[in-house]
């Protein structure tokens, strides 16, 4: 079943907005009607796309008789399907330039020069299974990690690394009650470790973000970035021998449903990504450390961009593909279905258990994710890849990721 997301405020029974009349995740109503391509000859599609987005162009493939040629070269696409925006790595078509992408990006809410259509949001944070979390640690465990503290929760993590290397009865505190591991581990326990390495790293730092405010400076980042530190070196110390041996994975949605199989999923639950936040760290009342802690990230999944310079059959091709995705019904499909996101006009898939609760949380409580470039994903990415196998963990390395990450978000220029 298809349905329209309503987004509740997130100062709902408490927690995140301070003083907040509207809510900023309801989009304003659009009543725009997209012009749907004429039906497509025969076609063939050059595109560049993540796996994670590769399916909904399968999708689109295969229902109009397309063939799809991927390509391991931007350059070389007609279509680009990236996880955050191309800026910098290909020039796109202008959707305002065109009269059927125009209509399109109308129904996104867009109306000013872009040529990045996004193609929804999925649910990121850490992913682990519910039922194991049950059977190690009983029942209202995964509620109760959900809301855990910073000091509960890496002090949790630790306590499980220890007891995945040597098992033996342990007692954990989380949002203030008190959890019992159990002396062995179970038959159908292979973990090693606590993490696998994350499938996505960028939509991490929204928490950081979001407690710096509207004017993101050297000053009101540092703190939020060092909160981040923080979380990645705790995700290090505690890693899996390999990523089928881990318990949680920091990831969207989309990149498990990819990499892993809807049905897999399934028992999937959710824990928001917690970073060593301070009181002191906010610079804005909008937000409340308890919120940026407990609510998971509604994150960008991904952005399709018709390339510039191409010919007028490559073009064609192109538009018609995004077209589909936007204005038809198997596109739309496409995107809550096979990607399992939610669209940008906000509607979403319930027909699956997974589905239902991305929906529930959605309208529950979420952090809205911050946009990003994919070169600074790329850049983020590399600076927490930096960490890897560090065991001391310095003031001067603290402070060198932190002015990376200043960089890569474009607060600071790179030191000549």
């Amino acid at each position: 079943m298809l349905k329209t997301i309503r987004f509740a405020a997130l100062a709902l029974p408490a927690l995140l907005l301070a003083g907040c009349a509207a809510n900023p995740l309801r989009p304003a109503e659009h009543t725009a009607t997209v012009e749907t391509a004429a039906t497509p000859q025969p076609q063939t599609l050059n595109v560049y796309a993540t796996d994670a987005l590769l399916p909904a162009l399968q999708d689109y493939a295969t229902t109009q008789e397309v063939t799809l040629n991927v390509t391991e070269d931007p350059a070389a696409a007609d279509l680009l399907a990236l996880d955050y925006k191309p800026d910098g790595l290909v020039e796109g078509v202008d959707v305002m330039s065109d009269t059927l992408l125009a209509a399109a990006a109308s129904r996104a809410g867009i109306t000013e020069s872009t040529d990045a259509l996004p193609l929804g949001r999925s649910l990121y944070g850490y992913w682990a299974n519910g039922t194991m979390l049950t059977s190690l640690l009983g029942d209202d465990a995964v509620t109760a990690l959900q809301n855990a503290s910073w000091e509960e929760w890496s002090d949790f993590v630790e306590t499980l690394q220890a007891w995945l290397e040597e098992p033996e009865a342990a007692t954990v505190t989380l949002n203030g009650s008190d959890y019992t591991l159990p002396e062995t581990k179970p038959d159908t326990l292979n973990a090693t470790g606590v993490f696998s390495e994350p499938m996505d790293r960028a939509a991490g730092y929204t928490a950081a973000l979001l407690a710096a405010g509207s004017e993101l400076t050297e000053d009101t980042l540092t703190g939020p970035l060092n909160g981040v530190y923080s979380a990645v070196t705790l995700e290090w110390d505690n890693l899996a021998e390999s990523d089928e041996t881990a318990l949680f994975r920091r990831a969207k949605l989309t990149d498990l449903l990819s990499a892993y199989g809807a049905e897999a999923c399934q028992s999937l639950v959710l824990i928001p990504f917690k970073c060593n936040l301070e009181e002191s760290d906010l610079s804005t009342e909008e937000y409340n450390l308890t919120g940026l802690l407990n609510y998971p990230v509604l994150a960008d999944v991904g952005y399709v961009t018709v390339r510039a310079g191409t010919d007028e059959t490559a073009q064609k091709a192109a538009k018609s593909a995004a077209l589909w995705l936007y204005s038809s019904g198997d596109g739309e499909s496409a995107l809550t279905e096979t990607l399992g996101v939610i669209t940008p006009w906000n509607t979403a898939s319930d027909t699956t258990t997974l589905g239902a609760m991305q929906i529930e949380q959605a309208g529950t409580g979420i952090l809205p994710g911050s946009t990003f470039t994919q070169a600074q994903a790329d850049a983020l990415a590399e600076n927490e890849e930096s960490l890897r196998g560090s065991e001391n963990h310095t003031s001067a390395e603290r402070k060198t990721f932190t002015t990376q990450a200043l960089t890569a978000l474009g607060v600071t220029e790179a030191e000549e």
